[in-house]
């Protein structure tokens, strides 16, 4: 017997190969003889060496995944060297997608690209306004910008737009967001646990991110309503870098500056508009690069001709940054962010030769850094961050009958923040995970500076800090627990405790919408504010997920709570005094939150229900009685559904329900003379009227596919004409009654702002 040697390549392996080479070759360039004259070479070589029985069987399948890549790309050439172009095929469907994502945990995440769907006001789509819609988010009614989240104070959560803070996110006294919704990717909230990246506030996170990926062809996007109108485009700059830019502005002021003109003796101008810009560049596949900027401003003019009175308010917000992220591996990132953030307002009022400004501004330089990891069933994550805030918190300017000119020192306020945080999540099994968070945070303020000390409205005392002497510095840990338990796959229950620390307050100076509210830092005579925050959820997925429902308690301790006292100046010294007039206090927020919600199907939408109290005990206020503050609202009810009709139409229609916010009532009102003077009751210890209203919204797609859309938009923006009360004014009338002559009635009245409002717009992609 002959034995084989089995280092040789066997003649039938060779000539399978052969073929699969010859054939591969010329499937890739057909037509030149070069190629076979390479084949052939190869085939020689391949028949002289020693090849061992395994690498006979890898060339052979090399030889098979070689012709099939070689096949997929001879769809782009034939055999004269004559490029095809193939058509292109775009299937597209019209199933709604999801809204709302994640739920549970006090975490939700709002789909952007849905938000046409929705009811309009006056043709804008808003991301705020439709997290208002949601469970814990206080419905505050009109001419009211903040956003009020489980009974705290809008300065209470934090809006981040790519990481850099906003301080006021809102325009035309709350109406509309200062975003671009076609701009936006991605805004999600966190209202219970907090990890240890975030912090800086008590209550909340809203993060909102740009769009970020890289088109490989121009957009555009835009929106026309009846007040406003906003662009975006989308552009490639070469292979490696896109650049997305975005403009909003209203034409408002030319409709109701005629209107209010001709039709009143207090002529009203009004004015806003937003720009953003966002460069995204991707030098490798491990690294991104993004540019960030917004600018923001609003203007508001009246004139009341009858006291020869011109008042007038601007105020705007700025924002940019530059993002690094880097992917080492598919476990290991990065991310570094530098900032500038700034808001502006100012407050003027002109009557003869009387003349009043207040302004205020704030201004941010900031950088953060974050590094996370993950290593089997453990992520983690560590970073720092810091902040120098430069504040001229609210003063006054006056000439005329009074003249107050503040001194530079005495009102700039030079603070810086820093916080050091790590944070890890482990996963015990697929039922139980944990995390553990710790975040220490500090601030100081630093001179220069001038610090008077006061009594009955005199300068008693001045003290001068130095440039960088440190005047006062306050700090502490920070700690954050979260558990969750999965008794099913379907079924979560989680359990949360964190402890957060503010080291900047808002002093509140207006109850309804107008930009007067102004910034206070922690500094040497204000305290920072501190709260202990437990919240317990239970969140299930029901009927292969097209059911949703969840159910959460909170309960959050709130200390240094600060309150106004009431005029920040002294008319008989003329001297401005702040920190002086700032009062402080504790608080309690608690309550329960409920939502349903249906997510698949022709009917899509949820129910949201929030019971909650919010109270403050301040010993200088209500002889120290624990008093509702201004957004303590007992019921809180959202109800949003939508139904796709068919391909080309849609509807959707809200509810809302909120209990009246609290307000200061007088009790009995005393004639003296020709004069009415007023003894008021408990503070806060009146209600406003309950607050509720029914948008509805009809959709028509002239277009709908995944890079060209046409849609035209109907709302009524409160349908059913309810008469929501802005304020209330209290009256004595005489009793109609005739056996009740020479009495009279006190009787409160409320003033709404509108009726219903009917929209029309129509936005586009393409």
């Amino acid at each position: 017997m002959t034995s084989h040697n089995n280092n040789k390549l066997p003649t039938a392996d060779l000539y399978f190969l052969y073929s699969c080479i010859i054939f591969t070759e010329n499937l890739r360039n057909k037509g030149d003889p070069g190629d076979f004259r390479r084949s052939c070479i190869w085939f020689i070589f391949l028949k002289i060496i020693k090849v061992p029985l395994q690498i006979r069987i890898f060339l052979i399948l090399l030889g098979f995944s070689f012709l099939a890549f070689s096949q997929s790309n001879t769809l782009e050439r034939d055999s004269i060297g004559t490029t095809h172009h193939l058509h292109e095929i775009e299937i597209t469907a019209w199933y709604p997608q999801k809204l709302l994502s994640e739920l549970s945990a006090g975490k939700i995440e709002l789909n952007v690209s849905e938000l046409n769907s929705l009811p309009r006001f006056l043709g804008e789509t808003d991301a705020l306004r439709t997290l208002k819609l949601l469970p814990g988010v206080l419905t505050t009614g009109e001419l009211n910008s903040g956003l009020y989240i489980r009974g705290s104070e809008p300065s209470h959560s934090q809006i981040l737009l790519n990481g850099v803070p906003l301080y006021n996110a809102m325009h035309l006294l709350g109406f509309f967001s200062v975003f671009n919704s076609n701009h936006m990717n991605t805004f999600t909230l966190y209202k219970s646990h907090l990890d240890a990246s975030k912090g800086g506030r008590l209550s909340a996170s809203v993060e909102m991110e740009t769009r970020n990926e890289l088109v490989s062809k121009p957009t555009i996007s835009g929106n026309v309503g009846i007040i406003s109108a906003q662009l975006t485009a989308a552009l490639p700059l070469g292979k490696k870098a896109s650049i997305y830019l975005s403009g909003r502005k209203t034409y408002l002021g030319l409709i109701v500056k005629p209107i209010t003109t001709k039709t009143s003796d207090t002529p009203a101008d009004y004015d806003f508009e937003d720009y953003n810009s966002t460069l995204v560049f991707k030098p490798s596949h491990r690294d991104r690069l993004m540019a960030n900027f917004y600018y923001g401003r609003d203007y508001f003019d009246i004139e009341a001709g009858g006291y020869l009175l011109n008042g007038m308010i601007k105020w705007n917000n700025l924002a940019a940054s530059i993002q690094w992220d880097r992917h080492f591996d598919k476990t290991k990132t990065m991310r570094h962010i530098i900032y500038l953030a700034q808001y502006k307002n100012k407050l003027s009022v002109l009557q003869n030769q009387i003349t009043a400004r207040l302004p205020s501004s704030i201004t941010d330089y900031g950088y953060k850094s974050l590094f996370s990891v993950q290593a089997g069933r453990f992520t983690g994550k560590c970073g720092l961050e810091y902040i120098y805030h430069h504040m001229y918190p609210q003063n006054i300017e006056s000439q005329g009958a009074y003249l107050i000119q503040p001194s530079p020192g005495s009102r700039l306020y030079r603070i810086h923040e820093g916080a050091l945080f790590l944070n890890g999540e482990y996963k015990f099994s697929t039922r139980l995970s944990a995390e553990i968070g710790l975040r220490y945070s500090g601030a100081a303020q630093l001179g220069p500076f001038d610090h008077h000390t006061y009594r009955l409205g005199e300068i008693v005392a001045t003290r001068h800090f130095k440039k960088g002497e440190l005047m006062k510095f306050y700090g502490g840990i920070e700690p954050r627990v979260a558990i969750y338990l999965h008794p099913t796959p379907s079924q979560q229950l989680s359990l949360s405790y964190n402890l957060t620390r503010q080291y900047i307050g808002q002093v509140s100076s207006s109850s309804i919408g107008f930009p007067t509210d102004f910034w206070m830092p922690a500094s040497l005579n204000i305290p920072p504010q501190h709260a202990h925050s437990l919240a317990a959820g239970y969140a299930m997925e029901f009927n292969a997920r097209e059911y949703e429902a969840s159910a959460e308690l909170y309960y959050k301790r709130l200390y240094n709570q600060m309150e106004s006292a009431g005029a920040l100046i002294d008319m008989i010294s003329q001297q401005y005094i702040i920190e002086d007039k700032i009062y402080f206090g504790r608080g309690n927020n608690y309550g329960m939150e409920l939502m349903f919600r249906k997510n698949k199907g022709r009917l899509t939408g949820w129910i949201s229900y929030a019971l909650g109290w919010a109270y403050r005990q301040t010993p200088q206020i209500n002889q120290g009685r624990a008093y509702p503050a201004k957004q303590d609202r007992r019921h809180d009810l959202s109800i949003t559904a939508r139904y796709q009709i068919n391909r080309h139409w849609d509807c959707a229609a809200t509810f809302v329900y909120a209990t009246g916010n609290a307000l200061t009532m007088p009790e009995s009102l005393y004639i003296v003379g020709e004069n009415v003077l007023c003894e008021y009751g408990p503070y806060n210890g009146g209600r406003m009227p309950a607050y509720h209203r029914t948008d509805l919204s009809v959709n028509y797609w002239i277009t709908r596919k995944s890079k060209t859309e046409q849609v035209i938009n109907f709302s009524l923006y409160n349908a059913y004409n309810r008469k929501n009360p802005v304020y209330l004014n209290v009256g004595i009338l005489p009793a109609k009654e005739a056996s009740k002559q020479n009495t009279y009635v006190i009787r409160k009245r409320g003033k709404s702002l509108y009726g219903i409002i009917p929209s029309i717009s129509y936005s586009f992609k393409f």
